[in-house]
């Protein structure tokens, strides 16, 4: 168990202090998890080996549980380990709180990648509204920017890694279209914007041409097509 112990810190999982935000709490058990899983350990080796990465108020609270949960002569199990532990630091108002922000989450200013992001972020707490894979893309395509869901490229895919892929090549497209229109068709000098009537661009101001009278008159020439 010593040597276990040696090689499960040497891979340096997490710690957790029981502090900060709620959702820390289920990042954290999914950190030693990979750990643990490398090393190949029992259930109950899990949870021995977890407890040397919990800190501060966590540690204690896990001392003045531990007993509770796993009376003496009951192994340890990493299944009910969790529980328990998600039931103390991601109460069930948290969780509620996560599942409101996946069912309210838009792209809106996002890009595509960093929608996705966020999408796969929050669906860890909705597992139930994106267990069918159609579900899944559907809310997927749903939150994504209107004009990207009405390019011609059509987004109604069922599969959602090929959805995100096609949201991704819609996004560059649109880019590279407003890049090139920009570039090309960007106005310079434009007079309208001085208040200038159109009729106006192919003609230009005479100076006034004084007579003997001293009356100066101005006079508009037409430039030659």
């Amino acid at each position: 168990m010593h040597r276990l112990v040696e090689q499960f810190l040497k891979l340096k999982p997490a710690k957790f202090t029981g502090k900060g935000d709620p959702e820390a709490a289920p990042r954290w058990i999914e950190d030693p998890e990979k750990a643990l899983e490398v090393l190949g350990c029992t259930e109950e080796e899990k949870v021995m080996l977890a407890r040397y990465r919990l800190r501060d108020t966590a540690s204690d609270w896990w001392k003045a549980t531990r007993g509770r949960v796993f009376p003496e002569g009951t192994l340890p199990n990493w299944t009910i380990f969790t529980e328990v532990f998600n039931g103390k630091y991601f109460s069930e108002t948290a969780r509620e709180q996560k599942m409101l922000e996946f069912q309210q989450l838009r792209q809106n200013h996002m890009t595509v990648d960093q929608y996705e992001a966020e999408f796969s972020r929050l669906t860890k707490y909705a597992p139930r509204m994106v267990e069918n894979p159609l579900d899944r893309a559907r809310r997927f395509r749903d939150g994504l920017r209107p004009e990207l869901r009405s390019r011609p490229i059509p987004l109604n895919l069922r599969d959602y890694d090929e959805l995100y892929e096609r949201g991704q090549i819609v996004e560059r497209d649109m880019k590279e279209r407003a890049a090139a229109s920009g570039s090309r068709f960007m106005p310079v000098g434009d007079n309208r914007r001085f208040g200038k009537s159109p009729m106006m661009e192919n003609r230009r101001f005479v100076p006034p041409i004084r007579r003997n009278n001293g009356k100066p008159e101005a006079r508009e020439w037409t430039l030659p097509e």
